[in-house]
């Protein structure tokens, strides 16, 4: 009889939140996959919990799928975790998860804490449905096509009036991506949570540039991981160029999505841009928003992204 994998769901952060369930099924299986066999022995010794430990990141899972798939079949049972929260939300397990499936084993989620659940908990936002993105981008210019594309695609969105996005971002890199969403969402809604659940603990509520002068204003902004919740209330009309106009796009926003769409230069997204909102944006204005962007994208070149700290999830 084979055994059994249970992805199981570990505290983000205080190790009150473990269920019991999640104990259990520590405690007893053959073999704990652990992103981190450090973090998890940490979480093990806080718990009382004595197993043992095998490695399962995102550079060898690859690799341990063979092992740990061996020994399902054997009869043992297996359980996933990762360094915090529930895996396979941004963090391995995929793999494995996916190779148990193809072979008939029984998978089996030991539910708990997770990050994109415990934001949207507390964001205050009303929403019919939420798209998690996941961590953004590491460069500043990947970012801000990934913002514009979400827009884009939230406001494209026939069926879903309240719609939302949940991003993860490093704490190294939180108040440069907040002064892309000023320039590209300037009046978007954001809920943004840091260090959930644990010492540094503190939500962030208002426009990016609100929270931008919050996060300016804290000594501890570096300190836990962050979870966006990004609102899009789409109750109004669309103007004529299909964005939600209760968003009130910015104008750089717009010059990026021509692009996007388009092609070309800049110069010839304010020569588009400039015919189809002749009523709404001026070609100064349009100008002007060529400006920013220019200085942003030049910015981020001398930044030398390439060596900023990644983040550890």
């Amino acid at each position: 009889m084979k055994g059994t994998l249970f992805i199981v769901a570990t505290p983000i952060g205080n190790s009150g939140d473990i269920t019991e369930r999640a104990k259990q099924v520590l405690n007893e299986a053959a073999i704990v996959a652990a992103e981190d066999t450090r973090t998890t022995q940490k979480l093990f010794r806080i718990l009382g919990i004595q197993n043992k430990t095998v490695s399962n990141h995102k550079f060898n899972e690859k690799h341990q799928v063979d092992f740990l798939i061996s020994e399902l079949e054997k009869g043992k049972n297996v359980a996933l975790v990762s360094d915090a929260g529930t895996p396979c939300i941004s963090d391995p397990g995929g793999i494995i998860v996916n190779a148990a499936a193809k072979r008939g084993i029984r998978i089996t989620g030991i539910c708990g804490a997770s990050a994109v659940i415990t934001a949207l908990s507390v964001c205050g936002f009303e929403y019919d449905s939420f798209t998690f993105y996941g961590f953004l981008p590491r460069t500043a210019n990947d970012i801000k096509n990934t913002i514009q594309q979400c827009i884009t695609s939230q406001n494209n969105s026939k069926h879903n009036k309240n719609n939302i996005a949940v991003f993860f971002e490093s704490p190294k890199r939180i108040k440069k991506t907040m002064e892309t969403f000023t320039v590209l969402a300037s009046e978007a809604e954001l809920c943004l949570c840091n260090d959930l659940t644990k010492i540094y603990e503190r939500i962030y509520r208002g426009t990016p540039e609100k929270i931008l002068n919050e996060l300016n204003e804290n000594p501890s902004v570096e300190k836990g991981e962050y979870t966006l919740v990004m609102s899009f209330n789409n109750e109004n009309n669309t103007n004529q160029n299909g964005l939600e106009a209760d968003i009130q796009i910015s104008p750089e926003a717009l010059l990026t999505d021509y692009i996007i769409k388009n092609g070309g230069t800049l110069k010839n997204a304010v020569s588009g841009l400039s015919e189809i909102n002749k009523n709404n944006l001026t070609r100064k204005q349009l100008y002007s928003a060529s400006l920013n962007l220019r200085r942003l994208f030049t910015d981020d070149e001398a930044a030398n992204p390439d060596k900023q700290d990644s983040s550890d999830d």
